[in-house]
């Protein structure tokens, strides 16, 4: 395979990035995310990010509940460390790093920030610019997300809302099963592959 020119390369990915961006429908959109998907599509999409989901994650039990009450999102998070989380033992292996904790023990984890004060800043200037008559609402089968996690998040009442899963779901019409990871009790890190997945295309057109 010959390699392009640098600036070959830097030429191509404007167009592609203006390709997709002209395709898009909604640049002011609220993404709802348990993980670094919303970072994902912010950043490929080149869009502001009108939501605090990004660089962090968020447990399914944890996050099931702040979406079945939203209102949660109008305190401000208590800043401690990761290594007080009631969920250690199962992160064990993951660094030290910022966590905010939400009314009723709601865990928000600032996996990708590198302090308390900038995760914290961060989650306030962002939590403002949720629009929650224009957000799409993402779950993944990830961080210990069961059958019953997701018939809870099929429940939920958001307009636009869909959840990546291992295997298909009929009897859940918001469930997208990503191939790659059939028979997979759980999805792994599955933005890196996202891109060239039709499902995730699919989804993120409804943009």
């Amino acid at each position: 395979m010959i390699a392009l020119p640098a600036s070959i390369g830097r030429l191509l990915y404007r167009m592609v990035l203006l390709l997709r961006r002209r395709r898009l429908r909604n640049r002011s959109v609220s993404i709802i995310s348990n993980d670094c998907w919303s970072s994902f599509m912010y950043r490929y999409y080149r869009i502001p990010f009108n939501s605090p989901f990004a660089g962090l994650f968020i447990m399914p039990d944890d996050y099931l509940a702040m979406l079945e009450n939203p209102s949660v999102l109008g305190a401000k998070p208590q800043m401690t460390s990761a290594t007080r989380s009631r969920y250690r033992a199962e992160l064990a292996h993951l660094p030290d790093y910022p966590l905010g904790v939400l009314p009723g023990g709601i865990e928000i984890h600032f996996l990708h920030y590198h302090s308390q004060d900038e995760a914290l800043d961060k989650w306030t200037r962002r939590v403002a610019r949720i629009d929650w008559d224009n957000c799409i609402v993402k779950f993944s089968q990830n961080n210990g997300c069961t059958d019953s996690h997701l018939r809870r998040f099929q429940a939920l009442p958001f307009r636009c809302k869909v959840a990546f899963t291992t295997d298909f779901h009929p009897d859940m019409p918001c469930a997208v099963a990503l191939r790659e990871f059939a028979g997979e009790p759980q999805l792994g890190r599955y933005w890196k592959i996202a891109d060239l997945h039709w499902n995730f295309a699919r989804h993120a057109d409804a943009l």
